[in-house]
């Protein structure tokens, strides 16, 4: 598809979604993760924003058909996964 000039994006990579109302295709920039970790920079958070207290230390859990929807080796070589979890 090509998009006039006036409405193309900087960035290489775009979120598409439907509105659910109006049916209408909406095309959404997705910024440069340099962008976007330069925003978080000079946001100047509070020196206390996340600090020990407010951290969730617990160990990950257990969730073995979230492990075989995301891990890509699955898919391929079941033993994968297993190897990487040791």
């Amino acid at each position: 598809m090509t998009i006039p000039a006036r409405f193309r994006f900087r960035s290489s990579e775009v979120s598409i979604r439907r509105d659910p109302e109006s049916g209408s295709i909406i095309l959404s920039e997705i910024p440069p993760l340099s962008e976007v970790f330069a925003a978080l920079d000079a946001a100047k958070l509070p020196d206390d924003f996340m600090s020990e207290a407010d951290r969730d230390r617990r160990p990950a859990q257990d969730r073995p058909a979230l492990d075989r929807l995301f891990d890509h080796d699955v898919s391929v070589n079941p033993d994968a996964a297993q190897k990487k979890r040791k």
